[in-house]
């Protein structure tokens, strides 16, 4: 089989659940720092792109800490993420919460990629049932919920489950299985689409279901491995090819 070549699509034999991460997948984590660091700098004052840049510094000393500390509860990891934030910008986890605030208010439909409504409409068309698994970093969940509502594509998912309500953080199985759970999904029939190699593959990989790797600026082109239940994406549209070779290929 040429796992390269266009593919018709044909009668699905089965169901996927196909599960999704938010932040580098659906909306644009790049757009949403950069109006924290525009917040900030107004806020606190200081030179924008010095401030920017000290937000992405923050961000990742903030995955790093959940990466390396996987028994702290999302909870705890929330908390502590605004305490990095604050401490970078010498003020309170209160303030930074108000800037995070402000800065969502500021967030339009642009967070959205070109990529993400032509897919998500073609995927529901096709009679996918969709969700969502989100970790939280810096603000609560309750948040993004907001920005999906105001982007419109909220109304895609059914089940939407994030770190701070399940108790759970990618990339712990336990995340995946309560999604599985929740969607009465066996998980060897979960797909899970997601931009970070370790939270979104690892993760789902480890729960038994099928990762997609979602990496706009990859160089390489699309990839797919049925025998290692993952496949690459460069264009999220490029996803209905993949949910139609798995299951072809899992047909045969």
């Amino acid at each position: 089989m040429d796992l390269k070549a266009p593919i018709k699509h044909h009668q699905l034999t089965s169901r996927f659940t196909i599960g999704f991460d938010v932040w580098g997948t659906i909306l644009d984590l790049d757009r949403v720092l950069d109006l924290i660091a525009l917040e900030a700098a107004e806020y606190i004052g200081g030179v924008l792109p010095e401030i920017r840049e000290k937000v992405i510094r923050v961000h990742g000393e903030a995955k790093k800490l959940r990466r390396r500390n996987p028994n702290l509860s999302p909870q705890t990891l929330l908390e502590a993420s605004k305490k990095i934030m604050a401490e970078a910008f010498n003020t309170s986890p209160s303030r930074v919460d108000e800037i995070i605030r402000n800065a969502f208010e500021r967030a339009g439909e642009s967070l959205v990629f070109p990529d993400v409504p032509p897919t998500l409409s073609k995927l529901s068309e096709m009679g996918f049932p969709m969700g969502i698994i989100g970790n939280v970093l810096f603000w609560p969940s309750t948040y993004t919920r907001i920005l999906l509502e105001r982007t419109g594509v909220i109304g895609f998912f059914g089940e939407i489950v994030f770190s701070d309500e399940a108790g759970f953080s990618k990339p712990d199985r336990q995340i995946f299985l309560y999604f599985a759970e929740k969607t009465n999904t066996d998980p060897s029939n979960l797909v899970y689409v997601g931009d970070n190699v370790v939270e979104d593959i690892g993760g789902v990989l480890s729960a038994g279901g099928f990762g997609v790797l979602i990496s706009r600026r990859a160089s390489s082109s699309r990839l797919i491995i049925p025998d290692l239940r993952v496949a690459l994406v460069r264009d999220l549209r490029e996803l209905i090819e993949v949910v139609e070779v798995l299951d072809k290929y899992r047909g045969e």
